[in-house]
């Protein structure tokens, strides 16, 4: 099954947006064939696994990496 970019996009999005973990951390999303690549900061270590799985759970068929941070501000709180 073959599926149009963009619309795959915003389906990663939406799913990252409606995620209450998710949805307030600034988290970029960059498909490149069947790679999906998360970029940016988040305000917990748990966050990154959980950004993860949900972008997996809109799109198995796709191998996910994270390239997520943890904002240094919030560590150090």
């Amino acid at each position: 099954m073959q599926y149009n970019r963009s619309t795959l996009r915003h389906l990663i999005v939406r799913a990252l947006q409606r995620n209450t973990f998710t949805a307030e951390q600034p988290i970029r999303v960059r498909l490149r064939g069947c790679v999906v690549l998360l970029e940016g900061s988040v305000s917990h270590p748990d966050l990154i696994p959980e950004a993860v799985a949900t972008v997996e759970s809109v799109a198995p068929f796709l191998r996910v990496y994270s390239r997520l941070r943890i904002r240094r501000e919030d560590v150090l709180a």
